[in-house]
């Protein structure tokens, strides 16, 4: 991957320099807990939802990435980007913070990387830019962002792609998360189905389900932030990340959900505020990577969503959007979404 800060770990071998922006989210302490002793990781994250699990595998900077800067780069080979408001509904929640945090905040540290040293910036999108369409979608497909959270992941792709850097750009447009994680949400369509399941005994629907989404497992797409890790090309990538085996409707879901948690008080809605719906190719993805294998289909993420759900207490950060309410209302943090000074 060419010359770079690569330090030697404990055992004497070469490795990898990695800034992970939103380190203690739901993604980012699933790839701390699954590679933290394959590279010098050094977290950067706001802590709003931290749980503190992961802090001690790795180097942490507690800090917004409003204010990142040089020093926190330095000497760093890869970046790895998730530190945003993290889906669409908290995207709702103020498109003026949603602008700030998620393309603002991107836009300064892709800045700083441009003049720093690093030799690839992977970032995290999301299938959500596709917003509604009844064709099957691919990358060359027209994007239509419904949310704030997606408008903004289509701005931060242009800039990506759209400039030119001394650096491997990597973006991930990943299908909807779903699976365990140290750092556990709720607020994603199959953890949520499945906890609530296990609590109540039943699946309620507000919807008729029929929206299409497709789902993969933060454990796949760690795994294949890996592969871009190690990947050697200098080409601009732009993949859509999940299989052509877990496109479903959210109906479709739910059923599977039900059989497998044996819960069958299951009801569907009518109301659907939500219009995103979208079926995706993901065969870029396949003819890059022919020979990655899945670890999770919804089958097996749910099964393990189930074991671990039987041992999970729900908290108010299990809903991201709930616990950034809960702290504003407790004044530790400000309007801008900034700690306050007794809390910061």
């Amino acid at each position: 991957m060419g010359k770079g800060f690569c330090t030697l770990d404990q055992a004497g071998k070469l490795t990898l320099n990695i800034l992970l922006t939103g380190s203690s989210g739901y993604i980012g302490s699933k790839f701390v807990d699954l590679f933290s002793d394959d590279y010098q990781i050094r977290g950067l994250d706001t802590n709003f939802f931290n749980t503190g699990k992961s802090e001690s595998k790795i180097s942490k900077l507690n800090k917004d990435i409003r204010d990142i800067d040089e020093s926190d780069i330095k000497g760093i080979d890869i970046v790895v980007h998730m530190a945003e408001l993290s889906n669409d509904p908290l995207g709702q929640f103020s498109s003026s913070l949603t602008k700030s945090i998620n393309i603002e905040g991107t836009k300064k540290l892709v800045n700083i990387a441009k003049n720093s040293d690093i030799k690839k910036f992977v970032y995290m999108s999301s299938c959500s830019v596709y917003g509604q369409n009844e064709n099957i979608v691919n990358e060359n497909s027209p994007t239509n962002p419904l949310t704030n959270y997606a408008k903004a992941k289509v701005e931060n792709e242009e800039l990506l792609l759209n400039n030119e850097f001394p650096f491997e750009v990597k973006i991930l447009r990943n299908a909807t998360a779903f699976g365990y994680s140290s750092n556990h949400r709720l607020d994603l369509v199959v953890n949520d189905l499945t906890y609530n399941a296990l609590l109540n005994n039943e699946i309620k629907l507000l919807s008729d389900g029929t929206p299409r989404r497709p789902v993969v497992h933060i454990a796949d797409i760690c795994n294949i932030i890996k592969l871009l890790i190690e990947q050697n090309s200098d080409e601009k990538i732009l993949i859509n990340v999940g299989s052509s085996k877990l496109n479903y409707s959210v109906k479709e879901m739910a059923l599977k959900i039900s059989h497998l948690t044996k819960v069958r008080n299951l009801t569907f809605g009518s109301e659907d505020k939500d219009q995103r719906s979208y079926n995706v190719s993901f065969d870029k993805f396949e003819k890059l990577f022919p020979k990655y294998e899945f670890l999770f289909d919804l089958e097996r993420g749910v099964s393990d969503l189930i074991k671990n759900d039987k041992f999970y207490k729900k908290t108010t950060s299990s809903i991201r959007v709930k616990k950034l309410l809960k702290l504003l209302e407790e004044n530790q943090l400000d309007e801008s979404l900034y700690w306050t000074k007794s809390n910061g």
